[in-house]
């Protein structure tokens, strides 16, 4: 075994010293640096070398412990594991005993409000009946909204508007811009499966945006804007299905190439906000007609169906009008609730460990493919998309090996395969578990990696 070379900040928290401790020990288990059947220090060898407490080091071998990557009793030793050792087990019906689900999307639930933190949400606030034709939204909730905006340096002039949730915004975004069937209207490939299957639902002609590793490639935007689309449809960070976050860079070329754009409605669903996955480079705001949409189904979970926006006035007030002749407004007690959750202490701490928990989720599952071949894209969110051929095999094949993903083409518009897998509850066991039942998959098909 290497030595364990662990870096720590010594103004950090134990907390912060425990964490580290962890992910020094997970990147050299998934480098091979530590092989299973490797003894790790105990307890109080390891906090004696590096100078802090034992009951840091407890916590961070705890963890390994629970994530499935050592075993036995940290101050008598422990052992790196061995992985995938279940994979043979198969029931009578061939398939995996227990399946493992990596393909909804989903966020972690321990990571969401629980039932006592909901609760006392709504214990604290106000009941007060809303009756038809008083104010429609919360002002609490539409000002917190509204600073969210500001805090990341978008124009807010044009008032928020709050939805059902962001497709719900989106589909009245585009009606209200006058798309109708025939239309063009720009999506990534691949591409946020529902936002896919909502334009297909109205008829309209989707024409693809390519992407790489720094967003959206420009010769793309540019083909589709030449080839006049109506809106364009993007998501800037932690992108569903890639993981793609826009840099500064590609976010400043996108910006002046559709500066003069004047009658495309440009829409950026920006799903992840609270969770900080990573940096916001918006590039879509300075035109005459944009959103920027917000939803809370990540960090609260998606059962609230309540999302904000803002943008240019005309389009926000376009909404208003559409939503005050249709559903009236979105229900003022979820708006309250949501509220109380988000600025309540322990939810805020709960939200900032998601972020953490996704990032490090995502991280470790795409170094491990990346090590074993396959050409994943770098990035942040809840899934990873790993591109492949022949995914449908792939895919019923890790099924029998008992992983359940979802196949690609459902996110896709011109041909591209791949599968895409929900990084969001996969412990650091699991992770490496299933990147060996798809290296065997993949070597016992036809497939082959594709670039």
């Amino acid at each position: 075994m290497e030595a364990l070379v662990i870096d720590l900040d010594n103004s950090s928290p134990s907390e912060g010293k425990a964490d580290a401790i962890r992910r020094a020990i997970e990147c050299a288990i998934l480098e091979d640096r530590l092989k299973p059947g490797d003894t790790l220090p105990t307890v109080r060898a390891l906090a004696d070398s590096l100078g802090i407490n034992k009951n840091t080091v407890a916590v961070a071998y705890r963890q390994l412990r629970d994530g499935g990557l050592i075993s036995g009793e940290g101050r008598q030793g422990s052992t790196v594991r061995r992985h995938a050792s279940a994979a043979g087990a198969r029931d009578a019906a061939g398939r995996a005993a227990q399946t493992r689900f990596v393909r909804d999307g989903n966020p972690d639930v321990a990571l969401l409000p629980d039932e006592a933190e909901v609760h006392e949400a709504m214990a604290r606030m106000s009941v007060e009946p809303r009756l038809y034709g008083e104010h429609r939204n919360d002002d609490a909730f539409v000002d917190w909204a509204r600073k969210q905006f500001i805090d990341d340096r978008i124009e807010v002039s044009g008032g928020i508007f709050v939805s059902a949730g962001a497709l719900d915004l989106i589909e009245r975004a585009l009606i209200v811009s006058g798309i109708r069937a025939g239309d063009r209207v720009a999506v990534e490939d691949p591409g946020y499966i529902s936002v896919h299957s909502l334009v297909r639902s109205m008829g309209i002609d989707a024409v693809p945006l390519a992407l790489d590793p720094a967003g959206i490639v420009p010769a793309s935007l540019r083909k589709a804007l030449k080839a006049g689309v109506k809106a364009v449809i993007s998501t800037s960070r932690a992108h569903n299905p890639t993981g793609v976050v826009t840099s500064r860079a590609r976010a400043s070329e996108l910006e002046k190439m559709v500066s003069g754009n004047s009658d495309v409605l440009f829409i950026d669903d920006d799903h992840t906000n609270l969770l900080n996955l990573a940096p916001y480079h918006s590039w879509h705001t300075g035109v005459r007609r944009w959103l920027t949409v917000r939803s809370l189904s990540k960090a609260l979970g998606p059962d609230y169906r309540i999302a904000f926006s803002t943008g240019d006035a005309q389009t926000v007030q376009r909404l208003e009008e559409r939503q005050s002749v249709g559903m009236g407004w979105v229900s003022t007690l979820v708006q309250r609730l949501v509220f109380e959750l988000v600025t309540t202490g322990s939810v805020q701490k709960k939200i900032a460990a998601a972020g953490i928990a996704y990032r490090e989720r995502h991280q470790l599952l795409t170094a491990a493919l990346k090590k074993r071949g396959f050409d994943v894209l770098p990035g942040a969110g809840l899934n990873v998309w790993v591109p492949l051929q022949n995914e449908l095999e792939v895919a019923q094949r890790l099924f029998a090996a008992g992983w359940l993903v979802r196949a690609g083409h459902e996110f896709c518009l011109e041909g591209q395969q791949g599968i895409r897998v929900t990084a969001a509850r996969m412990t650091p066991a699991e992770t490496l578990d299933f990147v060996e039942a798809l290296v065997r998959v993949c070597q016992t098909t036809s497939s082959t990696l594709s670039a």
